[in-house]
């Protein structure tokens, strides 16, 4: 006669009765069966077979019983020595505690030449720009949307960008960072002022295409972290006294550019800026949506990596370019040249060219700037 249960078999033989199967707990109704078996006088002690199963399964329980009372009482041990040492402070070897200067990632061709030299005493770096030292920044709470003509915005830390559709606005020592295409965009907008400001953009982080669109007068700026520095509007515009350097993208196939001036302009001067440029360009002056005239470049400090230092590329279809000087500015050589001059006659004069690397062929100037 068999009975079964949960890990239980037992097998009469006679009047013995053997267990067979793994050696688990009895529930109640086993228990209870075997107490009845035993009170009837059925043998229900195991042959030698099962108890060495026995014995072995016993080893294996207290092997494992053994091996949680270690991990019981060892891993708080090892779980607080950790926590211990997130706590400390980390040791950072002293010569990764220096500064660094990190290059920028590649993408054009590189003038080694620009990359050591410092700028010229008298141009605009970080000392010289932005928000004035001691000036106490308060978090902006207006509106993002600016509508209302001579809105002034002053002494205010900005997160996001700031759309402005109305004129004679002024910024004014304010720092703004901002992940979207604009960080200013006045598109259409006349005579704004953006003056003693610190842009900055994602970076690497975003795809932007410029710190600044629109018209009128930017001085004293430090721009950084976007595709360009400055995109010009229609009209006339003073860029005076900017640092603009770093200029970072993430897009596929980005077009660097300092300052761009692209059609609808009359009346510019770009003076006395330090731009640190790549790829393409420190100053794009190209007849994409409009003829431009009467647009003078002078005392700038333009150096970095790009292709060509200075565009005046008048092959588009917005008209003719006229009127532009590039007079008496320090220029380090690009890729592939100082200037790249087509369809125009602008005046070169006085200009102190320092060396750089150069490539062999000519690129074609970047896409527009502006949709």
């Amino acid at each position: 006669m068999e009975l079964f249960g949960k890990g239980l078999g037992l097998r009469t033989c006679g009047s013995e009765l053997k267990y067979r199967g793994a050696f688990e707990p009895l529930n109640g109704w086993q228990f209870s069966l075997g107490r009845n078996l035993i009170m009837s006088g059925v043998d229900l002690r195991p042959d030698r077979s099962t108890l060495r199963r026995r014995w072995r399964s016993l080893a294996i329980i207290a092997a494992a019983s053994t091996a949680i009372v270690f991990v019981t009482l060892a891993v708080p041990d090892i779980y607080h020595s950790i926590a211990r040492r997130a706590e400390e402070p980390m040791q950072i070897p002293a010569a990764l505690a220096q500064p660094t200067v990190v290059a920028g990632a590649p993408g054009g061709p590189a003038s080694p030449a620009s990359r050591s030299e410092p700028i010229p005493a008298g141009f605009p770096d970080e000392s010289t720009t932005g928000v004035p030292d001691e000036t106490l920044l308060t978090p902006y709470t207006g509106p993002m949307r600016i509508t209302q003509n001579e809105t002034v915005i002053e002494n205010k830390i900005i997160v996001g960008s700031l759309w402005i559709r109305a004129d004679n606005v002024v910024l004014r020592n304010c720092r703004l960072n901002y992940t979207a295409w604009w960080g200013i965009d006045a598109e259409g907008a006349k005579n704004i002022t953006v003056e003693n400001c610190e842009i900055v953009g994602p970076g690497y982080g975003g795809d932007s295409n410029a710190a600044i669109l629109g018209s009128g007068n930017f001085l004293r700026n430090n721009i950084s972290r976007s595709e360009n520095g400055i995109v010009l509007q229609g009209g006339a515009s003073l860029v005076k006294g900017n640092y603009i350097h770093n200029l970072e993208d993430k897009s596929a196939d980005p077009h660097y550019d300092g300052i761009s001036v692209q059609g609808g302009q009359d009346g510019v001067l770009i003076e006395g800026n330090t731009v640190i440029a790549r790829d393409t360009s420190n100053i794009f002056i190209k007849n994409d949506f409009g003829p431009i005239s009467n647009v003078t470049v002078n005392n700038n400090y333009l150096a970095g990596t790009p292709g060509i230092n200075i565009y005046v590329d008048g092959r588009a279809s917005g008209g003719p370019i006229v009127g532009v000087s590039i007079t008496n500015n320090h220029l380090v050589k690009g890729g592939y040249g100082y200037y790249s001059v087509d369809n125009s006659t602008p005046t070169i004069s006085g200009n102190i060219e320092l060396p750089g690397e150069t490539l062999i062929t000519q690129p074609d100037p970047a896409t527009p700037a502006q949709p």
